[in-house]
């Protein structure tokens, strides 16, 4: 069942502009509650906010709720935290989201999913133990609510699973995920084959490709017209005379 941790609030009446960063400076922590239809602004004390978080192990803490107002008048309330913001640098609250809830109805929440024991085909089988699912939706009464929900994974060979509707729940508790669906499984590791020493060789060395350059012909081809007739000088017709002409003289 989960944590039910004692935290007291008071209502903050000034809001916005700068005013969360000056309740920060005098050790308190903005706080809002929401739910039920209506919200309410508040203030925490900072150490006591922290020292009841770092005991919670799990998301889901119910909080009781004392809410101080204006007068000294005091209502309670249960809430579930939502949100918790810290500051990125110095890892301090910042700011925390409660969600009001009524006891007599149920929830819809998600619980985080513990392995117990070693798997016998991780132990002597050599396989991987793969959490395959973190979280189970589950529905019940705050009353009921698992801090979470432990999965015995011992008796998991090689090859095996344990599926959502293996999961043994606490009394109150109904899961809403698929049964199908496997949470653990033992899986053999992933072996690469190594590659052979003549593929390894043909893969890194580049391939080469010639190209033609242009007007460049194929191995015993005539050469272009236009090419060899370019930088050669064409010798002068010879003209032979017929045997037997003579030229006569031009007449006057």
């Amino acid at each position: 069942m989960a944590k039910r941790l004692g935290i007291k609030a008071k209502i903050r009446v000034e809001v916005g502009g700068r005013r969360p960063r000056r309740v920060r400076k005098s050790g308190r922590v903005p706080a809002v509650i929401y739910g039920a239809g209506s919200s309410q602004i508040l203030e925490l004390n900072g150490r006591e906010i922290a020292e009841a978080l770092h005991r919670a192990s799990s998301e889901n803490v119910l909080v009781d709720l004392t809410i101080e107002g204006e007068g000294g008048a005091t209502s309670k309330k249960i809430a579930l935290i939502r949100e918790v913001q810290h500051h990125p640098l110095r890892d301090t609250i910042e700011h925390v989201d409660f969600y009001q809830i009524d006891e007599s109805k149920k929830l819809r929440v998600e619980v985080p999913v513990h392995e117990v024991g070693e798997s016998v085909g991780v132990r002597t089988g050599g396989g991987i133990l793969d959490h395959a699912l973190r979280t189970l939706r589950v529905e019940c009464l705050p009353k009921d609510l698992p801090e979470r929900i432990d999965v015995d994974v011992s008796n998991l060979a090689v090859g095996q699973a344990v599926h959502v509707g293996e999961v043994k729940l606490p009394d109150g508790v109904v899961v809403l995920n698929t049964k199908e669906l496997p949470v653990f499984m033992v899986l053999l590791p992933k072996v690469e084959e190594e590659p052979a020493p003549g593929a390894a060789a043909a893969a890194t060395e580049p391939e080469v490709i010639r190209q033609k350059k242009e007007g460049e012909g194929e191995e015993g081809a005539a050469p272009d017209k236009k090419d060899s007739a370019k930088g050669e000088k064409k010798e002068p017709a010879k003209v032979e005379a017929k045997e037997g002409t003579k030229k006569e003289p031009a007449k006057k």
